[in-house]
């Protein structure tokens, strides 16, 4: 009896640095702070252009967070600037926007079982013409069934302009503690290993899509064009407590799988395929 109540509190000891690191991983790529990306400058593999490097300046904001132990809903405020430097060519050369709310939704249906919805209606465009068709939806609906230990599969649909387009993937991956500190999310869209070294300072390793999708203003066209920009990226990083509810975050690593389509100043189709490259990000979060 006194070995099977030693196993039950190890299985809740186990339980609960699991949750806790689950609630520290993010459910969409939104979480509040304040970010700055820079990829390149590297040669195009093919198609236009002589040389490409992109920068982003991110800023998401909290707005509500309230739910009980069934229900959570959490919202914010997102805005970023995309600039693309395509040498050689008249395509991709403005600032583009991406300004949106997205939600966050979960609801813990029975003990093993969880289900989660991520929206993020917005704005993808460079400001100079809004019209109907920059309106976008980004959404994710997935389900979880937890195991006895705490780890869970998740599955369901996702849609989602960071692929660089609007069409509908499957999501699934699987969820396990691999150490006492650290959680693996292993699967599709996203791949995150995370590890907690104190309460101070954590390390990350992530695989996720990179991309986007806008409208931007051709000069003389009486219509919006669509630019698509396709990337993933293959990062480690980590996050050291600040102050308060600040944590500072940095993170390094290498693009993968990049093109990027638009229009240039007579309106002609322009592809190129940066080749893969380094990218950096700094910033800081907002925790609570």
């Amino acid at each position: 009896m006194l070995m099977m109540g030693n196993q039950a509190k190890n299985v809740v000891r186990r339980s609960v640095a699991m949750l806790a690191l689950l609630a520290s991983m993010p459910l969409m790529a939104n979480t509040a702070g304040l970010l700055v990306t820079s990829e390149g400058p590297g040669s195009p593999e093919s198609g236009a252009g002589d040389e490409f490097s992109s920068s982003q300046v991110s800023l998401t904001l909290p707005l509500e967070d309230r739910g009980s132990r069934q229900e959570k809903v959490r919202t914010f405020f997102h805005i970023d600037q995309t600039k693309f430097d395509l040498e050689g060519t008249t395509a991709a050369q403005g600032e583009y926007y991406w300004i949106s709310l997205p939600l966050q939704y979960q609801q813990r249906r029975s003990r093993k079982n969880e289900f989660l919805v991520n929206a993020e209606l917005g704005l993808m465009t460079d400001l100079n013409k809004i019209e109907s068709d920059a309106l976008a939806l980004n959404l994710e609906l997935l389900g979880r069934r937890y195991r006895n230990n705490g780890s869970f599969w998740q599955y369901g649909v996702v849609v989602d302009r960071s692929f660089g387009d609007y069409n509908p993937r499957p999501a699934l991956a699987v969820s396990w503690e691999a150490s006492r500190h650290t959680q693996v999310l292993l699967g599709f869209p996203r791949t995150r290993v995370d590890t907690r070294w104190s309460k101070s300072l954590s390390t990350f390793l992530h695989i996720r899509p990179a991309g986007g999708v806008w409208r931007e203003e051709i000069e003389g066209q009486s219509k919006s064009a669509s630019l698509n920009y396709r990337n993933w990226r293959f990062g480690i990083g980590g996050e050291f407590h600040w102050r308060g509810h600040l944590w500072l975050t940095g993170e390094v690593g290498q693009t993968r799988l990049r093109t990027i389509e638009g229009r240039d100043e007579t309106n002609a189709k322009v592809t190129s395929r940066p080749g893969d490259d380094a990218y950096t990000q700094i910033g800081v979060r907002v925790r609570f």
